[in-house]
């Protein structure tokens, strides 16, 4: 049936284009509006030169179609392929939050902890979905234990971690539910207090409180059993070793022992289990509550787009880490004072010195904290600015590339770099001095407890000084550790919770607009004056602070360098000024003016995007917004189109035949479900705009705001367009149509004319040409123009069809082309590669496995090799053997004890039993103080060659990785969210600066404590070694069955952040479009299930840590009691001193070792981070190098600017077909080449190909005679210049973005801008060339943008220009300037233009036609004018044809 249905379409398609033109098969096969072809993904051809007689025809033939079911086909295309079945998987899965997800109702009952409560439950039947979080059906066993995620581990181990593997995000940790939770709470906070007193931390603290106190109340009984452990069990239990008490007592205090840490163990586990929750839950609220306010604001203001996605990067982490890790800050405090109670009564005050010695390290070790609090905002601030700039990058690399910048944005990139290091090298050093004084400072204390102790001349039995070794070891060392990491925690979370407010507390899109008072107004405005938010440098508060800064930096950074690290203050500048007019219900109004003169704004200020100073502004129903820049995203074609809304084949295929694009549709591999990528890089500028216009279309809604969307376009599909979608589909709908395509104003309405930011005309056109003079002016010159290019191609003008031309300088547009006889060889090369038909944008690739040897082997290369690792860690044994030794030198001396001596007691003469009446005590004395010198030192000496080298690592890698991401070629970058890439210089860099060497420096201090502590043991207990090597095993084999099921969690958790970041991007740039079609209820339910994927994978990674943790601690806890058991039946055997230090360090073990073998598994998993870097610098193939030293062209090449093609084939994937099939031409020196063809015909390609951004599969070219394959890419691409369509300028001044090597003066700077009438709009601005440029540009209109392009070229001042025509946002007047400044300028350079409108063709010195990546024509505009069956004569009789309907 299928094969069937399939035949007829192509009987229908095949009769169509005999029906349409018997003589012209190959024009038939054209893309113009006029005889669009058929729609190959819905099945029928609609004959379109009949349609445009007789609308009656066009519903007859859409309904046949829908008769015969070819419409609507949403799972199968017309080919016979099915989508991406991962995508249709993927969606599902998306979908089912829908169904999962509970909405959150306040209340303030006992009954919103039932959920909660059901936890004691000890055991609970899940009654739970297969795909539902087990956590939430889990009892209490399993909650303590965390045992419900057994089965994944157990699945990970055995089969490896799938997408459909993971179940989905808990229905209370959700994304929405928590966010209008804590939303509920901060505006009644905002409410109360008002917006700048509102504080986000008590908001925060009412969110989390009852959980939170819960955790404190239960984490503080872990510390009460920790306390009684060592301080009774273990003290009573030495104290049995040296008497004489039967057996059964000493059972009873060993039992004891481990019953105690059995009860903490499993306490501290809940600890845990419950902060998890917490904080995914405050994580979720906290950026889902910021989205919203994303989604509330009509631009970032004075924020970037990667200082948002740091946000949600790096913010989101401190967050988590502020409620798991913070609450532990108040075992400090409890330790310390239980210890100096227990001190004073064990020992007495003299004690007390070493106690007083370790409370000094608790605001020291503050101190270290906050400074390293105050080093990372620092850093944070130097990160954004670096994710900003690569941001910025990517978005811009073609132009980048095509101008040979890479240079310069490397520079400012390493720059920022360089920075961020320096401050990472500080915070480092601190954080590894703190890290230090964990293990260090308790046995210092010790040390000084001690000597305090028996220098005032007291006694110190083996009891007392290993209960109390066993203290600092266990209870002092791990509240010292743990303090550590949650003051860091409470800082970093409050200084994350600070930005977070700033955003928060930033102006909303205040909603102005009312409704009409007459209910046949559609838009009025009344005495409406208007203002943007504009950015501007802050200028010093104090001089002295920008002395000093200069004085310090000796190396003087660049302009965008200089911008970037300077703090941007809004205002408002006023740019509409008294608007009073109004427009009625269905009528059409046509919008023109100057470039700059306020177009955009108002149609902004009609948005609602603006700030209304004084007047009112009225818009009654809903809108539709076409944007001058089309905004694209990255989904299929139709669901560009559509935009959520519900599918209607047959007004579906009136706007797709409205708005041309079936040619396009055809073209493209799989129809209409081809994917887009992101910012729509394989659609060209026309088909991005027609995309964006048949958005709107098929919205249906009652108010159009059409910012110029005829400016991509060529003059036929324009006039198509305007008739089709303006004239007939917007019938009946009011529309503002601004244009700089003047020649449409007489079909409007009436039409209104902006100056200045003011209304300087509004009336019907006739009437508008006889009262304005400037509306005069204007149109007139712009028909003079249009009357020029009439004329000129008047004289031999046949009948003919003629094809559409509009196309964009990129290096996907031709890819959409693809013929019938390639498409099984495609179709069976994207199976082959696990992508669907149409499938722009690979899937991440999640690797799979061990982290491969390779990884670390490049780590510790980038390191300094091996020998520096070695003597790194030979700093570890030192500092660790150093405090381990102190304490087997505590026990060599009570074992001494008082060395024999003898005391006369009256008449008797007794032997000492005190170890203070040691004739060699001060020997003990001096070497056991020594001691601290010893710690200090060596802990100094090993964070610093640590930090040093870990850094070195990071900031190799980084380079290499940007290096080689900069160099790759295009096809990189179209195939490559840039959200994926965003996620490995934010969040992958981040784990690599600063988690990686923070983990892997515990990891490595631990693994000697753990040494150290089963060497003593082994050494006093040889017995001990069987029992070591049985529980070794047991635990590798735990380590290596369960990492598996850790790392794939965390790779998981890595590839959840791209398409979140990426979400965020398109989220920022689109803000106009998704206000203007109210989707921001899609965005954000988009953003939850995004985000509520990432704390899936976040929640379930540490989860997993934790089940390892709390596994291994009760295994550990085995280490104990067989060294209890030993020292039980040894007793006399052993010296009750060695016994003791021997429990003591095996005590230590149930936390430390767990938290080793943990850390291990959490090294590995931090590692993938390390292993995407890696895999990026290794598997990226890069571009040509940049210069080759034995073929460098002179440095006056090219001097003539002969160009020559031969044989030229060009490709841009091995697996795509030819996009330039053996094409050959010579250009001649100084020669005007205006290029035409419809899309797909190579018209792109001949730049791609001349640039190199695609290297040739076959030919050769030539450049003065010089094959541009030998050269280095900087020194072809420096010598040449492009003018865009699309106008691109970076972050930074005026003077950056025309000059970014800073090699032209002032004055010839001004003269570019003066030849392309730009001076006076610069020199009206505060600061001139040093003004500042935002981001994507934003502070200058489309039109100015582009002037300012033109300025940067001519500065380059080439002997070749590729100009992608880029003069349709620019009114009729200033494009007559420019082409005479193009002329003049430019007289002596060759030039090659791609045409949208002929006039520009006409000037040419010859026009190549182009078909099918083939030369069809070259010859001189009257030569293939004077040809009646030139295709190039038939192109312009259509064109002709255009301009006169």
């Amino acid at each position: 049936m299928a094969e069937n249905e399939s035949q007829d379409v192509n009987t229908l398609v095949n009769e169509g284009n005999n029906a349409s033109n018997e003589g012209d098969t190959l024009l038939d096969q054209s893309d113009c509006a006029s005889n669009a072809s058929p729609l190959k993904s819905v099945g029928f051809i609609l004959q379109t030169d009949v349609a445009e007689v007789n609308g009656d025809e066009i519903d007859a033939d859409i309904d046949d179609a829908l008769d015969e079911g070819y419409m609507g086909m949403e799972c199968t295309l017309e080919r016979g392929f099915s989508l991406n079945e991962s995508a249709i998987a993927k969606d599902l899965r998306h979908e089912r939050y829908s169904d999962v997800a509970v909405k959150y109702m306040p209340d303030t009952s006992l009954r919103r902890y039932k959920p909660s409560v059901k936890h004691f439950i000890p055991i609970r039947k899940s009654s739970r979905a297969r795909d539902e979080m087990p956590v939430d059906e889990a009892g209490l066993y399993s909650f303590i234990t965390i045992s419900w995620i057994t089965n994944m581990m157990w699945k990970a181990y055995k089969t490896g971690l799938k997408d459909d593997d993971v179940p989905l995000c808990s229905k209370y940790d959700m994304c929405e539910y928590n966010t209008d939770r804590l939303e509920i709470l901060w505006n009644a906070e905002v409410k109360k207090k008002g917006k700048d007193a509102a504080s986000l931390q008590y908001v925060l603290w009412q969110f989390y409180r009852t959980r939170f106190l819960f955790g404190i109340v239960i984490f503080s009984l872990t510390i009460i059993l920790g306390f009684v452990g060592p301080i009774a069990f273990m003290r009573f239990f030495i104290s049995w070793l040296s008497s004489d008490e039967p057996l059964l007592v000493g059972l009873f205090w060993a039992g004891g022992l481990v019953i105690s840490e059995f009860a903490r163990v499993t306490l501290f586990c809940l600890v845990w289990s419950i902060n998890y929750r917490n904080g995914i839950r405050l994580r979720a609220a906290c950026l889902g509550m910021l989205y919203r306010k994303l989604m509330k604001m009509s631009s970032l203001g004075n924020r970037s787009v990667g200082e948002v996605i740091n946000l949600f990067a790096n913010d989101a982490q401190r967050i988590f880490d502020f409620v798991v890790i913070g609450p532990l800050i108040i075992g400090g405090p409890l330790v310390a004072v239980g210890g100096v109670i227990y001190i004073l009564w064990l020992l007495g005050p003299w004690a007390l010195f070493g106690m007083v010695a370790f409370l000094l390290f608790y605001p020291f070790q503050y101190c270290l904290s906050r400074l390293t609090g105050y080093l990372r905002r620092k850093t944070i601030t130097v990160t954004d600015e670096r994710v900003r700039m690569m941001n910025e990058l990517l978005n811009c690399v073609k132009l980048i590339k095509m101008y040979a910048w890479e240079k310069s944005f490397a520079s400012t990139v390493s720059g920022i770099r360089s920075r961020e290091r320096q401050l990472l090298e500080k915070s480092a050093y601190v954080q590894s001095l703190s890290l230090a004084m964990a293990p260090t400072v308790p046995i210092i204390a010790a040390i000084v407890t001690f000597l305090a102790h028996i220098g005032a001349g007291y006694d110190l039995t083996p009891a007392q000084g290993m209960t109390m070794i066993a203290y600092f070891l266990g209870q002092a060392r791990s509240s010292f550790n743990v303090l550590r990491f949650s003051v860091r925690g409470i800082v970093e979370g409050n200084d994350s919770f600070d930005r977070i407010k700033r955003m928060l507390v930033m102006e909303e899109l205040t909603p102005y607009r009312g409704n009409p008072e007459d209910s046949s107004v559609a838009v009025a405005f009344q005495n409406a004056t208007l203002a943007w938010d504009a950015v501007s440098l802050q200028k010093e508060k104090r001089n002295t602070e920008s002395i000093k800064k200069k004085e310090s930096n000796k190396k003087v950074p660049s302009q965008a360098d200089q911008l970037l690290s300077q703090e941007m203050e809004l205002h408002h500048v006023e740019v509409l000024f008294g608007l009073n007019f109004t427009i009625n219900k269905g009528e059409l109004v046509g919008v023109c003016g100057g470039v700059g003169a306020g177009k955009s704004s108002l149609i902004s200020a009609a948005l609602g995007h603006m700030r209304l100073e004084k007047g009112c502004v009225d818009l009654q129903g809903t809108c539709a917004y076409v944007g001058q820049q089309a905004w694209i995203l990255n989904a299929t074609l139709r669901d560009n189109i559509l935009l959520d809304e519900s599918f209607d084949a047959k007004r579906y295929y009136r706007v797709i035949h409205a708005c041309s694009l079936s040619q396009d549709i055809e073209t493209m591999p799989a129809g209409d479900m081809t994917e887009i990528g992101e910012r729509g890089i394989n659609l060209s500028g026309g088909q991005k705009q027609r995309v964006s216009l048949a958005r709107a279309i098929y919205a249906d809604r009652d108010v159009y705001l059409l910012d110029d969307p005829l400016s991509a376009v060529d003059a036929h599909v324009g006039s198509h367009l305007f008739q089709w979608v303006i004239k007939r589909a917007l019938q009946g709908k009011t529309t503002i149509f601004v244009t700089h395509q003047l020649q449409y104003l007489p079909q409007c309405d009436r039409v209104l004319l902006i100056q200045d930011g003011r209304v300087a005309g509004f009336d019907l056109h006739a009437k508008l040409l006889e009262d304005s003079t400037e509306y005069a002016t204007l149109y007139k010159s712009h028909m003079d123009s249009v009357e020029k290019e009439e004329y000129e191609r008047d004289e031999l003008s046949p009948p003919a069809v003629r094809r559409r031309q509009d196309s964009t300088m990129s290096t996907g547009s031709e890819r959409n082309s693809i013929p019938d006889k390639l498409m099984d060889d495609i179709i069976q090369e994207s199976l082959a590669e696990g992508k669907g038909i149409g499938q722009l944008i690979s899937e991440e690739k999640l690797d799979k496995g061990d982290i491969p040897w390779s990884t670390y082997h490049s780590y510790i290369i980038a390191c300094g090799g091996y020998i520096v690792c070695t003597l790194v860690i030979s700093t570890f044994l030192l500092n660790v053997g150093s405090t381990a030794f102190s304490s087997w030198w505590l026990s060599m001396w009570l074992s001494a004890g008082s060395g024999n001596t003898t005391l006369t007691l009256g008449n008797e003469t007794i032997v000492s039993d005190s170890i203070a009446d040691n004739p060699d005590r001060h020997y003990y004395q001096t070497v056991y103080g020594s001691f601290i010198l010893v710690i200090l030192a060596t802990s100094l000496i090993r964070g610093f060659s640590f930090m040093k080298t870990t850094l070195r690592a990071s900031s190799q890698m980084h380079d290499q990785v940007f290096m080689k991401v900069f160099h790759s070629p295009m096809s990189f970058f179209d195939t490559t969210p840039s959200g994926r890439i965003i996620n490995i210089f934010s969040r992958d860099m981040d784990e690599v600066d600063v988690r990686v060497p923070m983990t892997l420096e515990m990891f490595i201090q631990n693994i000697f404590l753990i040494a150290s502590a089963l060497l003593f043991v082994c050494l006093v207990f040889p017995y001990f070694l069987p029992i070591l090597a049985v529980l070794a095993i047991i635990m590798m084999f735990i380590r290596n069955v369960f990492r598996v099921g850790i790392r794939d969690f965390k790779r998981l958790e890595n590839v959840s952040r791209s398409p979140l970041y990426s979400h965020i991007s398109t989220t920022v740039n689109g803000l106009a479009t998704i206000h203007a079609y109210g989707k921001q209820s899609l965005f954000s339910k988009k953003f939850s299930v995004f985000f509520d994927e990432n704390s899936c994978a976040i929640y379930l990674f540490n989860c997993a840590m934790r089940w390892l943790a709390v596994r291994l601690d009760l295994l550990a806890l085995c280490v104990t009691s067989s060294t209890a058991m030993l020292a039980l039946f040894l007793r006399g055997v052993v010296d009750p001193s060695f016994a003791g230090l021997a429990l003591a360090y095996a005590t230590q073990l149930s936390g430390i070792f767990q938290y080793t073998v943990r850390l291990s598994t959490e090294t590995e998993a931090r590692f993938t981070s390390v292993q995407r870097l890696d895999n990026c610098s290794k598997v990226l193939v890069s571009e040509a190098s940049s210069i080759t030293e034995s073929k460098r062209a002179d440095p006056l090449w090219p001097k003539y600017g002969r160009i020559s093609y031969k044989k030229v084939q060009l490709k841009y994937r091995p697996e795509t077909p030819l996009v330039l099939k053996g094409i050959s031409f010579h250009i001649d020196s100084m020669e005007k080449i205006g290029v035409v063809g419809r899309t797909g015909s190579g018209k792109s390609s001949l730049g791609t190909a001349l640039f190199r951004l695609v290297e040739l599969t076959a030919g050769s070219i030539r450049i003065d005679g010089i094959d541009i394959s030998t050269l280095g890419l900087e020194d072809l691409r420096s010598r040449l210049s492009i003018i865009p369509q699309d106008p691109v300028l970076f972050i930074g001044t005026v003077r950056y973005n025309l000059d970014p090597f800073e090699s032209h003066s002032d004055e010839e700077i001004w003269s570019a801008l003066e030849q392309t009438y730009m001076k006076d709009r610069i020199s009206c601005l505060d600061l001139g060339l040093s003004s500042c440029v935002v981001e994507n540009g934003e502070n200058f209109s489309v039109g100015e943008r582009q002037l300012l392009c033109m300025a940067r070229v001519l500065l380059r001042n080439s002997k070749i220009l590729f100009l992608d025509e880029a003069t349709a946002a620019i009114d009729a007047e200033t494009d007559i300037k420019i082409q005479k400044t193009l002329k003049n300028a430019f007289k002596s350079c060759t030039m090659i233009t791609i045409a949208h409108r002929l006039n520009t063709v006409m000037l040419c010195s010859r026009v190549m036609v182009l078909d099918d990546g083939k030369v069809m024509e070259f010859d001189t505009p009257r030569a293939l004018l004077a040809n009646n069956s030139s295709m190039f004569s038939k192109m312009v009789a259509k064109s002709k044809a255009s301009f006169i309907s």
